[in-house]
């Protein structure tokens, strides 16, 4: 496999980002148990759950290091919820693993980290158990692992990307067949690349990887255009847009973070053609020109006037 290109790290960065903020209970813990298993093969253990002897408080034990995982990934994250957890699955290690780790991980979901009063319980469990290192993993522990590993696996983990390549060789029909399957759901020159709208980007709060993907996008806005153009209803260009601009609100308002906004319309885009890389290159495009045309995210002030 070819070394991934930046248009293809900034899909993965989008799309670790979406799985870690959408997984939750079992499965955020089965996505994490896979990134491990992929960073450390043959030494991280996964552990399940196994008959009535459940899984004695350990969901994941790295060997080498001599370190026991325990991982959180509530709905919503509550301080005083957390707290409990914390005291309760230490303590409930402790009578089965003590004598096998060295280190205590506290893996959670929150993607702006833990409150003052969760860290200081944390702090404080150490104090009490000077033997045992104590830490906490949320976002970023779990991005840089993920990025340590090869690039088959990280596909593996995440599945396909589009590359520079793909977007290279997105044409007129990759983009009818997108935009038609959204008529359908809602009954609604490359060497001249328009620029991606600096500011929009800024006050928008979105990241560098969606900057680069909408860089990409914008190389072939020009066919979204084209095809709107040249369709047999004049007013379905409209149509279109508003049905994007009706899904932002709806996406702002549950406050998703602006990148994970940005995926899920990446996803309104594609429809049932996700994991296919033409097509998620395709959806790029139709993004980057609704971006550049105002139809998604907020105005700058420049084009509120």
């Amino acid at each position: 496999m070819l070394k991934m290109d930046c248009f293809q790290r900034a899909y993965y960065e989008k799309a670790f980002l979406a799985e870690f903020l959408e997984k939750k209970g079992t499965t955020f813990q089965d996505f994490f148990s896979t990134i491990m298993e992929k960073a450390h093969p043959s030494d991280f253990q996964r552990i399940r759950p196994w008959g009535n002897q459940g899984d004695q408080k350990n969901d994941g034990y790295l060997k080498t290091t001599r370190t026991l995982f325990q991982v959180y990934a509530p709905n919503e994250m509550k301080g005083s919820e957390a707290i409990s957890k914390i005291d309760e699955d230490f303590n409930g290690a402790l009578p089965h693993w003590e004598k096998y780790f060295d280190k205590w991980v506290f893996v959670h979901n929150s993607r702006m980290g833990l409150g003052p009063e969760v860290e200081k319980k944390l702090l404080e469990l150490e104090s009490s158990n000077k033997q045992i290192k104590i830490e906490n993993w949320g976002f970023e522990e779990l991005r840089q692992i993920l990025f340590s590993v090869e690039d088959a696996d990280i596909a593996s983990i995440l599945g396909p990307a589009p590359s520079y390549q793909d977007i290279s060789n997105v044409g007129y029909e990759e983009i009818k067949v997108l935009l038609g399957t959204i008529a359908i759901e809602e009954n609604l020159n490359e060497d001249d690349v328009r620029p991606v709208p600096k500011e929009k980007v800024i006050i928008n709060k979105l990241s560098s990887s969606t900057d680069v993907l909408l860089k990409g996008g914008m190389r072939k806005a020009h066919l979204v255009e084209r095809f709107f153009n040249e369709w047999h209803d004049p007013n379905y260009g409209d149509r279109v847009a508003t049905a994007f601009s009706d899904k932002y609100i709806e996406y702002r308002d549950q406050g998703l973070l602006p990148d994970a906004i940005f995926s899920k319309l990446q996803d309104f885009a594609l429809g049932e053609r996700r994991k296919e890389p033409r097509y998620e290159a395709a959806g790029y495009a139709i993004l980057a020109y609704l971006f550049e045309q105002c139809d998604i995210f907020e105005r700058t002030e420049g084009e509120k006037r």
